[in-house]
Order: C-alpha cells, then structure tokens, then sequence
C-alpha cells in the first residue's frame, strides 16, 4: 500500500476506476467452505453496536425499547448481569472474538493497530474451524479490521458495505485487501474521514468527497419521508430493514455447520428512527440526575442528554421491529433447533454524568453493561442468570458447546447455564486506556472490577486519580459511592485489580 503522503492523483483515479468492478467482485464471494462435522450445530453471533442492556425494560428501564428481543429471550437464557471488557468497539469486539482482557491483547485504540502480532491467531474463528465453516461480517469498519487481521481462519468476509447505500470506502477493496488496515488508516479514517480538513492531497480529497457528498445529499433527500431524524449510517448511509435483509439472505445461503458472526451497526449513532417511531416515548419520564463527572469529555447538559436518550430509545424500537423479522425467519426456517444464536452487544452508550454516546473516559454501568441472550438447540423456555458475567467467556463457552477444548490463551470462563457454574465471589472487569500506547506500561486507564454484586472503578490519569464503590444490588444507578467509607471489600478489590493490571504484558 502507498504511504499516504506518497499516494499521487494518478494513483488514487487508478484506484477509483477499479471501484465498481471491485465492489461487483465481492458481492461474489464465496460463502461456504466444504462441511467439516455435519453433527455439529450452527453458531451465530449477532452484534448490535453500542446496545446497552439498561435500555431493556427486562432489565429494569421503563419503556419497552424491544419487544421483539424480549420474545426471543422467553427461550433463551438471559445473562442479567453481563459486561463487555471495553466501553468502545476496538476492546470490546477484540475481547469478545479472542476470549482475552484489554491488558492482554491490546486493541486499544481507534485505528488500524488492531490486537498484537502474537495473538493473530488467537480468535474464536480459528477456535472453531476445525469444527465450523467460518463467515464474519461487520457492518461497524472498526470491528471490520479485525476481520481482516484474522482472515486465515475466515472461510468468507462479508464486505463492510456489502447492505449499505452508498459504497465509497476504499481500504475493504478487494486490490487492496491484503492492507486493509493501512488503507483505512490512510484514506476512509484519514484523508477522506468526515469532519476532517483537506490536508494531504488538497485536490483528491475535494475531487472524491464533492461525488460523495452529492450522492448522500440526494440519497438524504429521497428517504426523508422515510427517516426524518437523518439516514442511519456508519461511514455510509444503509436502511435498517435492507441490513436486516442481507443478514437473512446470507443465513439462507450458509451450508451447515457455520460459525456466523455478523456485527450491525444499529443502534450506534447517529440515532436515525424511522418515521413510524420517531415520536414514540415522548412521555415525560426522566432518569435519576447524576453530576457531571470531572472526566466528563463532552460536559453536556441535562436537557441535550435527555434529548440523545430519546433518540437512542425510538432508534432502538425502529430497528428492534427490523430485528424481529430475523427472529421470523430464524423461527420459521427451523434454524433456532439446530443452531446456537447469541445476542449481545460490543459495549453500551451513555446519557448521564455530561457524556453522551461511547467516546468517554468513564465505565458507568450504562456504558459497560451489556445484553446477552443465548439460545442452544431444542431451548423453549428461558433461563435467568444473574451472576456476573464477562464478554471473555463466549469463546470457551461456545467451544464447550461445539465439543471443543478450551484454547489456552482464554481468560474466560464457561457461562451458567452452559457448562459453567454460577460463582458469585468471581471478578470480571472493563478496561480502557484509549489515552495511552499500546505497547507501554499501563498507566493511563480506567478500569473496572465487579464482584459479589459490587463495583469498584479506578480512574488513572496524571491529572485525575480516584477510586469509585458502589453496591449495585442497592444502587444500580451508582448514586451513591461507597469509597470514602473504605469499606474492607473494595479494599480487597482494589488489590485484585491493581495486580492484574500490574501484572499485564
């Protein structure tokens, strides 16, 4: 791949003649691999990106944001007390593809670094190959790297773009796939990202972002009947029922048994409702006030959250109503009898303490506490597990179910219910550290141990050091914070995170 610096005009018009013949290229990938163990059952994954689970009234929250998942859940087993290890995409989806914590495989940051070299190879694809034919999809471009990062284990990859509109990101090109990492780090997050100034080559950008802005303003225009709050989009605009389609319409095409992890976008912002629910719960109810936290990035006010939150919400129902034409089809098709289907989410989204959406210091429980249904072969009935549970333990967990060992890099355990034992006195834990390198000693972080129905979160920042205690079996709003009293857990719980963290590579 040119440097960035060094890519000239001629170069990127080269490029951009390959376009549309590429694009056709990868709408004809090849799906399936020949079948490996025709006994085992199906395993499919579904990522909702930025989905949290206090947003869920089986979890408590007061309006009803997805009947459709609630009916799924009447015959799965629900995981009340779930935690994604990361509060934005990059930690939390390489946690949960690698069974790892933050502080082990070191996907840290936005961008192109990925996990490390040595854990490559270590991810639930090539867990599982032996076993499954192996598809990934991620519709979220961060979440996409990865696929990439771990294609010798893909048996297909399903384009970034492959349900959007409008299809103008270069680094998932198939003439430039073998680095795709660098090209996103060079043109789609760089060069051409929205929002930034023309630096680099002044009239490339100009020349390819007026195309791109042209077609996204008629395609505004043309759906405004449709979506009155704007377009979904993640660097391209998509409609929620055609993203849902084009899951429905892969899952057709799979040959058993398959490992199908597809990662949508929705509800990440923006928060786009369709008009048939873009006035839903406009009903007066406001959530505990909190203070702005002093690590607050954004410091919004009361009145600009309450709005965000709404959006979120009637977002959360359009695509929940998307959603459950995939659980129809799941239901009808038979694929719920001989498949594994999981729900869950890669982190959670924010409306309180002057932060709004994922780019937060802060690990509150909205940010972190994340939705996992998992349904096996022949469930009818639900199941409720309300010890803590980590993002970590899908890889063991779905491995165990498939008759596989264990790998030896996973630091999870297997879930209650399938394989695993309830332990309320085990620790699992979230991390960021978004402010520092990678490959340094970890010293700017927040991070986040829960156990025996407590929480205690450390902030550590040259600039802002605390510690945060609360009882969340009494407080789930973390209202009140117990630390100043040093109560002799949190004690114990400090040790134990700090040495873990310490004791990170």
């Amino acid at each position: 791949m040119p440097d960035a610096q060094k890519f000239s005009r001629r170069d990127f018009l080269k490029l951009l003649a390959l376009v549309p013949g590429a694009l056709a290229a990868r709408s004809l990938l090849p799906l399936l691999a020949p079948r490996r163990n025709p006994n085992a059952p199906n395993v499919f994954i579904f990522i909702f990106d930025a989905w949290s689970a206090n947003h869920l009234s089986m979890f408590g929250y007061p309006r009803a944001t997805m009947p459709n998942m609630e009916r799924f859940a009447a015959r799965a087993t629900v995981y009340h007390n779930h935690y994604s290890s990361g509060s934005f995409t990059v930690p939390g989806t390489a946690s949960l593809l690698t069974g790892m914590y933050p502080w082990s495989h070191r996907a840290l940051h936005l961008g192109a670094g990925g996990v490390t070299r040595e854990h490559q190879k270590h991810n639930i694809f090539a867990a599982l190959r032996g076993t499954l034919s192996t598809l990934g999809y991620a519709q979220n471009p961060f979440a996409d790297l990865f696929l990439y990062q771990f294609a010798d284990a893909l048996d297909a990859h399903l384009a970034n773009g492959q349900f959007n509109l409008d299809r103008h990101q270069l680094y998932d090109l198939p003439v430039i796939e073998n680095d795709a990492a660098a090209a996103f780090a060079a043109f789609d997050n760089n060069v051409f990202a929205e929002g930034r100034g023309l630096d680099g080559s002044l009239f490339i950008e100009l020349f390819y972002r007026l195309g791109i802005l042209r077609k996204q303003a008629s395609l505004r225009k043309n759906y405004k009947w449709l979506y009155p709050k704007g377009l979904p989009a993640s660097n391209e605009y998509f409609l929620l029922d055609q993203a849902i389609e084009g899951g429905i319409e892969t899952i057709k095409d799979l040959a058993e048994p398959t490992l199908g992890y597809f990662h949508f976008y929705p509800p990440h912002g923006p928060y786009s409702p369709t008009k048939d629910y873009a006035k839903l719960f406009e009903d007066g109810w406001t959530p505990p006030e909190k203070l702005i936290h002093p690590l607050s990035t954004t410091k919004s006010g009361r009145e600009e959250q309450l709005v965000a939150r709404l959006n979120y919400d009637q977002y959360l129902a359009a695509w929940d109503a998307e959603v459950g034409r995939l659980l129809d089809y799941l239901e009808s098709s038979g694929a719920l009898d001989n498949s594994i289907v999981i729900f869950t989410s890669d982190h959670g989204e924010l409306f309180e303490r002057g932060d709004i959406g994922h780019n937060t210091l802060l690990l509150s429980e909205p940010i972190i506490h994340v939705p996992l249904f998992v349904s096996v072969p022949g469930q009818t009935t639900r199941k409720d597990v309300r010890a803590f549970t980590s993002n970590v333990d899908l890889l063991p967990t779905i491995a165990h179910l498939q008759g596989v060992e264990s790998p030896a890099w996973v630091e999870g355990n297997l879930l209650p219910e399938l394989g695993g034992a309830e332990d309320p006195a085990r620790s699992v834990f979230a991390f960021d550290a978004k402010l520092q390198s990678a490959f340094a000693p970890l010293t700017r972080f927040s991070a986040a141990i829960l156990r025996e129905g407590y929480k205690l979160i450390n902030y550590q920042y040259p600039d802002h050091t605390s510690y945060e205690f609360y009882n969340l079996a009494d407080d789930p709003e973390e209202l009140s914070d117990l630390y100043p009293k040093s109560p002799n857990l949190a004690l114990q719980m400090k040790d134990e995170l700090r040495e873990k963290i310490n004791s990170a590579k």
